[in-house]
């Protein structure tokens, strides 16, 4: 028992300085830290402001950006806006009084009746415009006919038979629409005088021919005429 007593007493003994070992050791290090300590020269130029390491300011990190606000559109409904018409009251109409007659009343043997009225005239529908081979034929035809009377009332003059003179007047005449013959004169000459003047007076005796055809539509008409000469024609 002795010697286990002995032993703990022993082992608490170097414990005990053991632990006071360590003490001294970090108070040690404690107060010669300050000495150890590797002292920094500042280097500056002699114009260049002094800067206190008291006096600088860190700035703060920025805040994080938020994220962008999406505004909702709200499109507002419009609402009609009911007006309440006015209801119109029907004022009702007057009933129509009744109409009394003060006017004699007419006998009827006195009323007279007026005449019918006379029936209207026939619509007169304006005659088909002819056709041109229509006005050709009926002008041809016609002055046919007037070259074969003034052939007919024509004389040959005798001094002229007797000279064996032939030739051609062409005589220029206005025929109005009754037929009525005026301002004859000698368009082309035969040459001959006697001849001349015997197809002038052929066209002045005669004086007035058949009217103008209405198909034609002329109120005066100017026509020349050729009137023949021959001795061997028989009666020219």
């Amino acid at each position: 028992m002795t010697r286990k007593r002995i032993y703990s007493a022993l082992s608490f003994n170097k414990a005990f300085y053991v632990g006071l070992v360590v003490a001294i050791l970090i108070h040690a290090a404690t107060l010669l830290n300050p000495l150890f300590q590797k002292k920094e020269i500042p280097v500056h130029r002699p114009d260049s402001p002094v800067i206190h390491a008291e006096k600088v300011y860190i700035a703060p990190p920025p805040p994080p950006e938020a994220p962008p606000v999406v505004k909702k559109v709200v499109r507002a409904k419009i609402i009609p806006k009911v007006v309440d018409k006015p209801i119109e009251e029907k004022i009702p109409e007057p009933e129509p009084e009744p109409i009394v007659e003060t006017a004699p009343v007419a006998v009827a043997e006195s009323v007279v009746e007026a005449p019918p009225a006379p029936p209207a005239p026939p619509v007169v529908k304006a005659p088909p415009k002819p056709s041109a081979d229509s006005v050709k034929m009926v002008t041809r035809t016609y002055l046919r006919s007037l070259k074969k009377q003034l052939e007919q009332i024509k004389d040959y003059p005798a001094t002229a038979k007797r000279l064996k003179q032939e030739g051609t007047v062409r005589v220029r005449f206005t025929i109005l629409a009754d037929g009525k013959i005026e301002q004859i004169e000698v368009s082309e000459s035969s040459r001959y005088s006697s001849l001349d003047n015997s197809a002038l007076e052929a066209v002045t005796n005669m004086g007035k021919f058949d009217p103008i055809p209405k198909l034609l539509e002329k109120e005066r008409w100017r026509i020349e005429i050729p009137i023949q000469y021959k001795l061997n024609a028989g009666r020219s």
